[in-house]
């Protein structure tokens, strides 16, 4: 009887490990959005997960060729990737494992009886990285900044200030610009003054 408690407790175990090894990575789990950032530091298509991180997917379940379209939503399962490089600094670098495409719509849901657009607070992005999310990556794009300054922006908020050879933009922590001039103009240079708390928070090497 001990014997074969001992054997059915190895099955139990083992069955488990099984079981566990098959849903890591493996399952359709993550919601996410295709982007296209072509042009931006050798990046191209990126995967924006529903909380804002980006992944570099360097390979798909059995190298399935993948018809990438920008605004697509997918569910997907992935695995990090370590043992290779990449020139794009904007996500980290997966493997996809599962992948399903969803019904994409830009279209925004209006709420029953309220005849309008229910509106969507945009969340106030403090952070020091300016690769953080998508309004941030395409004012680096279009700016082609080599400096970012971050200010307190309304005493509650903050305000970014994209420094580029194609542009200069000020932008407030929910993507609203607040101002945009040529690069060899000073307006943006004016409106920065009235901002407390200046702090460059990157620079282009």
């Amino acid at each position: 009887m001990y014997k074969f408690l001992i054997l059915m407790s190895c099955f139990v175990i083992l069955g488990a490990s099984k079981c566990e090894h098959k849903k890591e990575g493996a399952e359709c789990s993550d919601t996410a959005t295709l982007k296209d950032f072509t042009g931006l530091d050798g990046c191209g298509f990126l995967i924006v997960l529903d909380n804002g991180e980006k992944l570099q997917a360097v390979k798909y379940h059995d190298n399935k060729k993948i018809q990438l379209k920008d605004g697509q939503r997918i569910k997907i399962g992935y695995k990090e990737v370590d043992n290779q490089m990449s020139i794009c600094m904007a996500g980290k670098m997966v493997e996809v494992t599962c992948i399903e495409f969803l019904e994409s719509s830009t279209t925004p849901s209006r709420p029953a009886k309220t005849g309008g657009i229910k509106p969507v607070k945009m969340e106030c992005v403090e952070t020091l990285d300016p690769y953080y999310n998508d309004w941030m990556l395409i004012t680096l794009e279009k700016t082609n900044a080599y400096q970012v300054v971050r200010y307190t922006y309304r005493t509650d908020g903050f305000a970014y200030y994209f420094l580029g050879s194609k542009g200069n933009m000020v932008v407030d922590c929910q993507g609203t610009i607040i101002c945009e001039c040529d690069s060899r103009e000073t307006k943006c240079d004016d409106v920065t003054k009235n901002f407390t708390d200046e702090l460059v928070i990157w620079e282009k090497d």
